[in-house]
């Protein structure tokens, strides 16, 4: 059959999608590029595309901190901080990524000079890692010159959202007293339940082999990892107000039936956060060590300051880290393309046509929305 393929594939590489060879009996489904697939399928993230239809930030604050990423990526790093300068004009937090693009870039910059990124494994030995971040601090205050014309726009927005805050007396604008940063670390804890749910089409296939292939060394590690979230459940989680008064949330539903359930839920879910966050961890591993590092930083400092449970908070987090571990086989990808979109038309169904009303607001319908 590769006589008549081959010459189709060509075709469809020039950018003839009209053409079509009636030797052939099948549609033309296997010509889709993965990466194609797999990007559609992401755009239908239920979170993200549910927001898509609504009047607010979080469609704008996605789009401006992809579309930041994509021209660094392909090495635009001013026209990247100018579009990252306007994400925050979506959401103040987003400050953060831009941090982490200006690392990426100066990455990127110091590289076609010998900087070689080691293997995120060198995670596993701390002299591999602490070299890595001296070898990274020492080449950018060694090469400052070449790299500082490349991100000015970087340091700009940076030295901006500085004066913002300044000015404001604060990262908050208007209601101060109900967004009050804090040290909310079962935020990090609730994500990883959340990538290993939307991730789990992809993911499924491979947990019982990582299970299985638990050594003695990395058990060791996780009841110490026990013991230490054990202890950030017990000090800090915190029921923001807002959490139980709006029922129109999925959070609500999320927390009221499960986490309020029973006092010990919070703690019994500890080993399964545990496990979600060694896998979905290991998952990064054909990243570099320095990129996993500033992955996990801007993770912690996005959310860990948030006392507000909202899944929206995860959007470009979860999107972020799906770019970075691409799937293999493209039948799992499809499978996850058909539990987005049926996911995406449940709750799109339950907000037309399950509205309902609030005692206070008797001709107002409230809607459920994520």
């Amino acid at each position: 059959d590769e006589i008549f393929h081959v010459p189709q594939a060509q075709q469809y590489c020039q950018g003839d999608y009209l053409t079509w060879d009636p030797k052939l009996t099948t549609p033309p489904g296997f010509f889709f590029k993965r990466n194609k697939l797999y990007a559609l399928t992401l755009a239908w993230f239920p979170v993200g595309h549910f927001y898509n239809f609504l009047y607010y930030t979080d469609s704008g604050s996605t789009f401006f901190v992809l579309l930041s990423y994509l021209l660094l990526t392909k090495k635009r790093y001013h026209l990247s901080g100018i579009v990252g300068l306007i994400s925050l004009t979506f959401r103040q937090t987003n400050v953060i990524w831009v941090c982490l693009f200006m690392m990426l870039a100066i990455i990127d910059i110091l590289s076609t000079r010998g900087l070689v990124n080691p293997p995120s494994n060198s995670v596993h030995s701390w002299n591999l890692a602490l070299n890595s971040i001296i070898s990274l601090i020492h080449n950018t205050f060694k090469h400052l010159f070449v790299i500082l014309p490349n991100i000015i726009t970087f340091l700009f927005t940076i030295l901006a959202f500085a004066a913002f805050l300044v000015w404001n007396d604060g990262i908050v604008l208007g209601d101060k007293s109900n967004h009050v940063a804090g040290l909310h670390f079962p935020q990090l804890f609730y994500f990883t339940g959340f990538l290993s749910f939307f991730s789990f089409p992809w993911t499924l296939t491979q947990l019982p082999q990582f299970i299985l292939q638990s050594s003695i060394k990395r058990v060791l590690y996780s009841l110490v990892f026990v013991f230490i979230a054990l202890f950030l459940v017990y000090r800090y989680t915190y029921e923001h107000p807002f959490l139980l008064a709006d029922n129109r949330h999925y959070s609500f539903y999320v927390w009221r039936k499960i986490y309020k359930r029973h006092w010990a839920i919070r703690y019994l879910l500890v080993p399964f956060y545990i496990i979600s966050g060694q896998f979905n961890l290991q998952r990064l591993g054909k990243n570099t060590f320095l990129f996993n590092l500033g992955y996990l930083v801007a993770l912690i400092l996005t959310l860990a300051p948030s006392p507000l449970l909202e899944f929206r908070y995860f959007i470009i987090p979860f999107l972020f880290y799906m770019i970075h571990t691409p799937p293999q086989f493209n039948q799992n990808t499809w499978l996850a393309l058909v539990f987005y979109v049926c996911l995406q038309i449940a709750t799109m169904v339950l907000f037309i046509y399950k509205p309902f009303t609030w005692p206070n607001e008797p001709e107002e319908f409230q809607r459920f929305i994520w």
